[in-house]
């Protein structure tokens, strides 16, 4: 058997695999964000509470992050071709809402983690510092950044056949190569929330010292496990991510290599599915409430 059948049966399995695990993706991944935001709209004890805001709008953001990933999947299986690969402003929005989406998902898990690091500090100051007020600028400011950012994306995408929809400018792949997926979306986010949580857990623990309701010790408690698990699960999901696309930013991509790209292909696929999984938050425990 040849290479390039070899290549061809690889690119189909990623394919086939794209298509189904992203309709169980969407599917389960919409039902579970839809779960988090009715639990805390809903429930009286989350209402005003700043870390059932931040973890609402981070739902809102992985709700869209799923649909601009995997419908144009489907789309192509249904159409039996791809609108993006064909469509230059199509790939281009694709592009700019991904990142849109992404980003405000990223810092709605670090500001999640910095909340409560506040909310639950030993000092007065910081606990006062922890306000919805603070949420909605914050928010805010995430929105606007992550427009404002995603232009780059938006002026730079390309479609070539060999990867597709991407950017293929060298300026604009040196900054992303570099900075954007090496700094500004894993080590500052990774240094930060795990700095944050781990700060937050130590203050939960001496949390008894302080005289508060035992209502309010126990949500404390509550937020900061579901902050905790989600930064543990941005961790072992997002680092892989980061490390392929680096990959893919730097491989050959003429179409003399059709083995390696067939392969990066299929590792991409994986890669997706893995990225989704951490969006599909299908159960929310609320213990205590």
């Amino acid at each position: 058997m040849s290479s390039k059948i070899i290549a061809k049966y690889i690119r189909d399995i990623g394919e086939m695999y794209m298509l189904y695990a992203g309709i169980f993706n969407l599917i389960f991944g919409i039902f579970g964000n839809l779960l988090i935001i009715l639990v805390f709209k809903t429930l009286r004890v989350f209402k005003k509470n700043q870390s059932a805001f931040y973890l609402t709008v981070e739902s809102i953001s992985n709700i869209g992050l799923l649909f601009v990933l995997y419908l144009s999947r489907i789309l192509t299986y249904i159409l039996h071709y791809d609108p993006v690969s064909i469509s230059l402003s199509l790939c281009k929005t694709r592009s700019m809402l991904i990142q849109i989406f992404g980003v405000c998902s990223l810092l709605s898990v670090c500001f999640l983690s910095f909340d409560q690091y506040l909310s639950t500090n030993l000092q007065y100051y910081w606990r006062q510092m922890s306000t919805l007020t603070l949420a909605h600028s914050l928010v805010v400011f995430t929105v606007c950044f992550a427009m404002l950012h995603s232009t780059i994306f938006f002026i730079f995408t390309e479609n070539q056949p060999s990867l597709g929809c991407t950017v293929y400018n060298p300026i604009a792949k040196n900054y992303i190569s570099f900075f954007y997926y090496p700094i500004l979306t894993s080590t500052l986010p990774l240094i930060f929330t795990i700095t944050t949580s781990l700060l937050a857990y130590r203050n939960v623990r001496r949390i008894i010292r302080r005289q508060v309701p035992v209502h309010r010790r126990r949500l404390d408690h509550q937020m900061t496990a579901m902050t905790l698990a989600r930064v543990l699960i941005f961790v072992i999901c997002g680092l892989p991510f980061i490390f392929i696309c680096l990959y893919e930013f730097h491989m050959d991509t003429s179409e003399t290599n059709y083995m390696e790209l067939s392969i990066v292909s299929l590792i991409s696929a994986a890669r997706r599915n893995a990225v989704a999984l951490t969006e599909d938050k299908s159960v929310v425990i609320v213990r205590g409430v």
